[in-house]
């Protein structure tokens, strides 16, 4: 991954225009900076996004026993909310 680049910076703004040419180079400048800043934020989010390993079988086997004991816990927790509450849950059920 590349070292971390800074935001180019865009140089101070004139403070009062006398003309719209003055307003419309302001404006250019800006939009290249932000476009430039925009381009380098893609490349960023791609390098971030981006999957460089090739997982061996024990990765994938521990990301499979990560993902059953997350399953598993996530059951056990709405069991046991399940258990707790319905009993709370009954009293607003209609009764025929």
């Amino acid at each position: 991954m590349e070292e971390n680049k800074q935001i180019t910076p865009v140089p101070p703004a004139q403070t009062n225009y006398k003309t719209l040419k003055a307003i419309s180079e302001r404006k250019q400048q800006l939009l290249t900076g932000i476009r430039a800043d925009h381009a380098q934020m893609d490349t960023l989010w791609k390098d971030l996004t981006t999957k460089h390993e090739q997982p061996t079988r024990g990765l994938k086997m521990a990301d499979m026993l990560n993902t059953g004991a997350g399953i598993f816990d996530g059951a056990m927790l709405g069991w046991k909310l399940y258990r707790k509450y319905y009993g709370f849950l009954s009293k607003f059920k209609k009764k025929d």
